[in-house]
């Protein structure tokens, strides 16, 4: 998944679940900004390994709560965190490095091959992204009425009526 995919799709996840759409969206691409920009600058052979574990999301959120004192903006970075992880599993994603070491292969460059999954996901990335921007209100809408869904759903399964 390239940069409008990752963005795009865990902003918009982002703000359904109350999140800043802001501190998401950067925390979704900042993964690859950290390991290509190694690469980039010859610091590294590997284009997913320090910044693509589930190390580093607890890392990065740490860092934005001790800047911010604010929970729900390191709760959001963790999101974007994660969610870039689970959106990038087409390839593979060394999840438990440094504990578990994993065989990747080094890479010389970076290098974006565009295929039929990346053409997808970038368009439903852009869609979502514009979807934010051009019609917030129907997006605040679609929130409260799957807000509504859920919290109608667990009154009616787990709530013991008296």
């Amino acid at each position: 998944m390239l940069f409008f995919g990752h963005i795009g799709i865990t902003a918009f996840l982002g703000v359904l679940l109350y999140l800043s759409p802001l501190f998401v969206g950067i925390s979704a691409v900042l993964p690859d900004l950290i390991d290509k920009g190694l690469v980039f600058f010859s610091l590294s052979q590997y284009s997913r390994l320090y910044a693509h574990n589930l190390f580093f999301g607890p890392f990065l959120s740490g860092i934005v709560y001790l800047i911010t004192r604010r929970k729900d903006f390191a709760i959001a970075v963790m999101f974007g965190a994660y969610m870039h992880l689970i959106e990038d599993m087409k390839e593979p994603v060394p999840w438990l490095w440094p504990l578990a070491p994993i065989d990747l292969a080094p890479v010389t460059g970076i290098k974006a091959s565009i295929g039929l999954f990346e053409l997808i996901t970038e368009s439903v990335g852009l869609s979502l992204l514009a979807a934010l921007f051009l019609f917030n209100e129907n997006v605040m809408l679609l929130r409260e009425r799957i807000s509504t869904i859920f919290k109608d759903f667990y009154d009616k399964r787990f709530v013991k009526k008296i």
